[in-house]
């Protein structure tokens, strides 16, 4: 079993979310089928062809008080979010498959429930893989409703805090040169989901495409580049609404040396909303640095981002960042704040008290990058109130925040959060106040 960390240090992929992800082939062999579940895992059908079974059950309990700084309604917000999701992974040979997952996910006393909260049924995910190996690449085309995550996932995330995860239909081709390298061409439209089950087979919000590349330079260092392509419909920048078109050339560099773990990206973007040009920059980077021979594995972790900010609605061009699929559990998985016109700093301590429980402590100082843009919330939304005259502070505010994960056995995971921010003047002088928020959750997957 792998040991729990609080807020996970990704390298590569990082913890792996899909259950395609999984080869349990190696399940043929009945000696090595030593868990409860494997049975599921392996049925066999013929010499090469076998079924893979597999779901998830989620349980979310949040708590809000002053919800989005108590700027917007509702003020206080608390609900259960409900997931169910059943996996079916057939393997005709080794080289087609097809995977299918449907879902049903409910929210209990949210106020205003989103349409990411609730839907009584949809197909999560659909597909058909085809594999080959063309000389020393391994090949794999998917052709369907899949899931999307690259590199770090700052920039292309499957949004998975909320209850129902984005789902793309389209292509995606990914090429994989002996572990050293790899290539991902995608084109997709994202979906836009539904409350009535199985009803957003035709319902879809702009379009996405990427090429990234990812190569091992050494063993210490991985490089990384990318190119995201993004056609959007009503974005949302300061009291500006309109469609955009929005490119985004950046790279990543990551990697290991002895017990310090680093992660970076960045990026500037390009494009057209409303007939204003955009040029804008985003960046992020974490370390982390282990102490393997101390006891509870402490480590000490540094995040420091920054995402540009417009200068005002009359400005000719927009430089507020956006991400094409953004991760605003990059900066807590509250999802307070969302990665525009921002600026973060976050050191925190991170204990691992046993194998399986893991704790993180610290507190996140963010401003405003432009005074004349709003402060941001998840998912994306101005806070129009930060726009005033009269607010042109840039200390958005500290969150104090603690994080905890306990994984008892390998396929339950429960996870907390509790996040208290000490608000700033860009808060307070337009009306807004401190937030106190905590999630807990129970995750069973198998």
């Amino acid at each position: 079993m792998e040991p729990a960390n609080a807020q996970y240090f990704s390298l590569g992929k990082g913890p792996q979310l899909e259950f395609y992800d999984i080869d349990y082939a190696y399940l043929a062999d009945r000696t090595k089928r030593t868990g409860p579940l494997d049975s599921l895992h392996y049925i066999s059908i013929a010499p090469e062809t076998f079924l893979s079974l597999g779901g998830e059950f989620r349980e979310q309990a949040w708590a809000q008080n002053n919800e989005a700084y108590a700027l917007r309604t509702p003020i206080r917000n608390a609900y259960d979010l409900q997931r169910e999701l059943f996996d079916v992974y057939l393997h005709i040979d080794r080289h087609l498959a097809i995977f299918a997952q449907v879902g049903r996910y409910d929210s209990f006393g949210k106020i205003n429930p989103s349409t990411t909260d609730r839907s009584y049924g949809r197909l999560q995910q659909g597909f058909v893989e085809l594999k080959e190996p063309p000389g020393p690449a391994q090949v794999t085309a998917r052709v369907g409703r899949q899931e999307i995550a690259l590199g770090s996932a700052r920039f292309v995330w499957v949004n998975d805090s909320s209850n129902i995860r984005t789902t793309h239909d389209g292509v995606r081709v990914h090429g994989d040169f002996q572990n050293r390298a790899s290539l991902d061409l995608i084109y997709t439209r994202p979906v836009a989901s539904q409350l009535d089950a199985f009803s957003d087979f035709d319902t879809h919000a702009g379009l996405f495409g990427a090429v990234y590349a990812s190569e091992a330079v050494s063993n210490i260092l991985h490089v990384d580049e990318y190119y995201f392509y993004r056609r959007d419909f009503g974005a949302q920048y300061m009291q500006l609404t309109g469609n955009e078109e929005r490119d985004t050339l950046g790279g990543r560099l990551w990697g290991a040396y002895g017990s310090l773990k680093f992660d970076g990206d960045f990026a500037y973007q390009f494009g057209e909303f409303d007939n204003k040009r955009i040029s804008a920059f985003g960046t992020s980077t974490r370390v982390l640095y282990t102490f393997d021979r101390t006891t509870w594995l402490p480590g000490l972790q540094m995040q420091t981002s920054y995402f540009s900010g417009s200068n005002g609605p009359n400005a000719k061009t927009i430089g507020t960042f956006s991400a094409p699929m953004p991760r605003p559990t990059l900066l807590n998985y509250i999802g307070l704040d969302t990665l525009e016109n921002l600026i973060e700093a976050y050191p925190a301590l991170v204990l691992n008290p046993a194998n399986n429980f893991a704790l993180r402590l610290g507190p996140e100082v963010l401003w405003r990058a432009s005074v004349n843009d709003a402060v941001y919330i998840s998912r994306t939304t101005p806070l129009t109130a930060t726009l005033s005259a009269s607010d042109k502070a840039s200390y958005i505010g500290t969150n104090l925040i603690a994080t905890a994960q306990w994984r008892p056995v390998s396929y339950v995971t429960v996870f907390g959060e509790f996040l208290h921010e000490l608000a700033g003047p860009a808060i307070t002088l337009a009306g807004g106040s401190p937030v106190d928020a905590g999630v807990i959750q129970v995750d069973f997957n198998f």
